[in-house]
């Protein structure tokens, strides 16, 4: 694997420019029966260069359509966003996206899916071929660039959609929910894997999860959403020292973070429901 003199210590400072802006986005939808169903509601949130913010939420709560929003995939309904001072009218060659499934190509091997990109724009390069062995490499895949998805576990089909996302060089990265399907070991490894990367990349990155801990382990602010309609119910600091690790979750102020956002979930749960 390659290594980096780089390690999270080093992670520049966040800058304190917004490299995202939302502002006043409401999104809603027409179902098939013509009823008119807000998934957000007047969402104002600022991302700045080189941050991590993680974002919570009940099921249905907007997460996901507010990621597309920032993907460029779904259109707002009214408000604006802003990507690096434009504002964003479809998908930017800048902004790489991670889903919950790794949605790889089944008859391309491990290598042509983290070409994928590159290769739908007729680049052929032995440059390209080389960038795309090197995240291989970095990520502890190199080994298995000619295998084919179906050989690899759930968590190394995931580094692999994590190194075609990187392909794009993005400023911005969207991981919507990535390692929900795992089992906990295999999660808690990318976890690690996941800061080491952002961390000597420096990459802007937008996260959905339904898991605080990871949540909190993971970011630099935790962005906490209320049911339907989603609006940010408020948003935390996480004001615990980099680099971290596993032994992070032992700190008695990731625990109090943890039950912070826990007690928002309560106080916003409807009678009866539970979080």
């Amino acid at each position: 694997m390659l290594t980096s003199p780089v390690t999270e210590t080093d992670r520049p400072a966040i800058a304190s420019r917004a490299l995202i802006t939302i502002e006043n986005v409401e999104k809603k939808f027409a179902t098939h029966s013509g009823e008119v169903v807000t998934a957000l509601a007047k969402v104002n949130l600022d991302i700045k260069e080189n941050e991590f913010v993680s974002v919570v939420g009940p099921s249905g709560c907007g997460k996901t359509t507010l990621l597309r929003i920032l993907a460029g995939l779904t259109s707002v309904t009214s408000g604006t966003v802003k990507c690096d001072g434009e504002i964003l009218r479809g998908p930017r060659s800048d902004v790489g996206i991670v889903f919950q499934q790794a949605l790889l190509l089944p008859w391309n091997t491990v290598l042509d899916n983290v070409l994928l990109s590159p290769h739908l724009k007729n680049d052929r390069s032995e440059a390209t071929r080389w960038r795309a062995e090197r995240w291989l490499d970095f990520m502890g895949l190199a080994d298995f660039g000619r295998k084919y998805p179906f050989e690899l576990s759930g968590g190394m089909q995931q580094r692999v959609a994590i190194c075609r996302a990187l392909m794009r060089e993005p400023k911005v990265l969207l991981m919507d929910e990535p390692f929900g399907a795992l089992d906990a070991m295999t999660r808690e490894s990318l976890n690690v894997e996941l800061m080491r990367v952002c961390s000597e990349e420096k990459k802007t990155v937008l996260f959905i999860t339904h898991s605080i801990p990871e949540a909190v382990l993971l970011g630099d602010r935790v962005v906490v959403m209320s049911p339907r309609p989603g609006r940010i119910s408020e948003i935390i600091d996480v004001d615990i020292a980099r680099p971290r690790s596993l032994k992070t979750m032992a700190d008695t102020r990731f625990g109090e973070i943890c039950d912070r956002i826990r007690t928002i979930f309560g106080s916003e749960a409807p009678t009866g429901a539970s979080l």
